[in-house]
């Protein structure tokens, strides 16, 4: 097996967000709650001949998270629970994160 890469992967995301509730400030200024599904996979190319074994291999999470919108684009804070992972997975359940916008 490749541990840096693989040849074929798929992912799967579905996101409800929503202005945060019971705070007007906030929601008026951009600040948002949202929650997520995530699923996906990489392999090799021998494994993804196997569909089920392909299939097998699929990690999934949900969480959910705050985020604001900003002049430069987005910041936000997640916490996520592995439903299916590896036994070789890293696993970060809070992240913060910055996303710029451009254009």
């Amino acid at each position: 097996g490749d541990t840096v890469g693989g040849d074929v992967y798929y992912t799967a995301t579905g996101m409800l967000s929503v202005p945060f509730p019971g705070n007007n400030f906030l929601s008026n200024n951009g600040v948002r709650l949202f929650g997520f599904a995530n699923a996906g996979t990489l392999t090799g190319l021998d494994n993804a001949v196997n569909v089920s074994s392909f299939f097998r291999s699929t990690r999934v999470a949900v969480g959910g998270g705050i985020s604001i919108g900003l002049p430069l684009g987005r910041a936000e804070a997640t916490y996520a629970i592995p439903l299916r992972s590896g036994p070789r997975d890293a696993r970060r359940s809070v992240q913060a994160g910055i996303g710029f916008t451009f254009g």
